[in-house]
């Protein structure tokens, strides 16, 4: 874990724990001695913070490019590991960072619905998070933020960290490059709207 980003998280996690009291499960699901992506439901600009205190791990958020155009806060965010994505253009520099942050036992934070969701239950995942993990053989860490309504102050936001989708297991074996990222979509689909729906 960079010191910027531990010092960081040090300070407001605190704050935002009392704000938006914050509880989470599932640590022990989370792989302390390599590379994953984490892939988790999308429904606030907030959630990387939320995800980033409950964490264990310094995660490296993929974002969108529309966030880095203020450079005091593209400033700041680059020094918590997020990199920018152009959506939509086939951006092939920000894949292969993606791909190298696993290789090099990272962790690599995915929203793979593709966007925000402020309400209801998690959307089925974009092909994104399935050609990255195919590319590095990556396990997926399913993650799910559940809070009734839309954020605001003192409301209440659980995040539970489920087992850990062994890449194997979403492959099958003399499928199509096709198949298996259809596969690997709603596997990660299914798992994350599992624990999105125990709610509390």
């Amino acid at each position: 874990m960079k010191p910027f980003y531990k010092i960081l998280v040090t300070i407001i996690g605190p704050v935002f724990k009392l704000l938006f009291r914050i509880k989470a499960e599932g640590f022990e699901n989370i792989p302390m001695d390599r590379g994953f992506i984490l892939a988790s439901n999308h429904t606030s600009l907030t959630d990387p913070i939320f995800l980033a205190i409950k964490c264990q791990r310094q995660i490296f958020f993929m974002a969108k490019a529309e966030l880095f155009k203020f450079p005091p806060f593209a400033w700041l965010i680059k020094k918590l590991g997020v990199f920018p994505v152009d959506r939509g253009k086939g951006d092939t520099g920000a894949i292969t960072t993606a791909q190298n942050l696993v290789k090099e036992g990272k962790v690599l934070g995915i929203f793979p619905e593709g966007t925000r969701y402020l309400t209801g239950a998690p959307r089925k995942a974009k092909s994104g998070i399935a050609y990255i993990a195919m590319d590095t053989k990556s396990d997926i860490l399913p993650v799910s933020i559940y809070r009734e309504g839309k954020i605001k102050l003192f409301s209440k936001t659980i995040i539970r960290f489920g087992e850990l989708i062994p890449f194997d297991s979403m492959i099958q074996e003399g499928a199509t490059p096709r198949t298996n990222i259809r596969n690997i979509t709603t596997i990660v689909t299914e798992k994350i709207t599992q624990l999105w729906e125990m709610k509390y």
